[in-house]
């Protein structure tokens, strides 16, 4: 097993995106910079901000009687990053497994998808909380890893690639019904994600560290039947991304 990387000071972004574009929002480019903190009606802020800055402020709201430790406190609070493009390109996207004995199969993390790869996260490890479902057992799995699709800014050095978690490092919360009574915000911990693109590997300030993901779920991904975990907002620092 690799050492753990330590946390190495990085540089970030100094904030949002002028402007947001959000179907479901319809909220057209402004000339003035909107701050997320601002006090501007909720309905006009894009969801993924809105989202970010509900488990930011109110975290017990997914995490229940959970514990939040300072890892979790810092990803929630953390910074945006400068190399990847906040967009829908941006999100948790299939499952790579492999049985003993087996061949590799890739289950893409769909709607129609959904409890199937959440009861494979937590049949190999991970947990998951606020669901009324469980898996059967443990199942000893030869290999199975969750691939998150990043896209590069212009100038990043690369267009797209893969961070990759595994499934005991894994926390799925199932969202307050308060963000959407039929489909819930849910929240997904991916901790210590490592690249796994061939190009992604050759970028040292990448590669070099390990990063823990915050995803979350928007309600309008099950209108549109596409991957979940989209619509993505993304902040970072080493050990720590949010996609929304």
């Amino acid at each position: 097993m690799a050492a753990q990387l330590p946390q190495v000071p990085f540089t970030f972004d100094s904030g949002f995106p002028k402007s947001f574009k959000n179907d479901d929002d319809d909220w057209e480019d402004e000339e003035d910079e909107v701050s997320p903190s601002s006090t501007a009606n909720p309905c006009c802020i894009p969801k993924n901000i809105r989202a970010y800055h509900m488990i930011r402020d109110n975290p017990e709201m997914w995490f229940g009687d959970t514990v939040i430790d300072d890892r979790d406190r810092a990803l929630l609070s953390a910074e945006p990053v400068s190399f990847l493009e906040l967009s829908q390109s941006s999100y948790v996207r299939k499952i790579y497994h492999m049985k003993a004995g087996e061949q590799f199969e890739t289950t893409e993390w769909t709607v129609e998808k959904d409890i199937e790869c959440k009861t494979m996260v937590s049949s190999a490890g991970g947990n998951l909380y606020g669901y009324p479902f469980t898996h059967a057992g443990a199942v000893h799995w030869a290999s199975i890893s969750v691939q998150v699709n990043i896209q590069g800014v212009h100038g990043a050095g690369f267009n797209w690639g893969f961070m990759a978690g595994v499934p005991d490092k894994i926390r799925i919360f199932k969202g307050p019904t308060s963000t959407c009574p039929k489909h819930p915000w849910d929240a997904m911990i991916l901790r210590d994600c490592t690249t796994n693109t061939f190009n992604l590997n050759g970028i040292k300030h990448i590669a070099s560290r390990k990063w823990d993901i915050l995803a979350m779920k928007m309600c309008e991904d099950y209108d549109r039947k596409c991957s979940l975990y989209s619509d993505t907002a993304v902040i970072t620092r080493p050990r720590g991304v949010w996609f929304t």
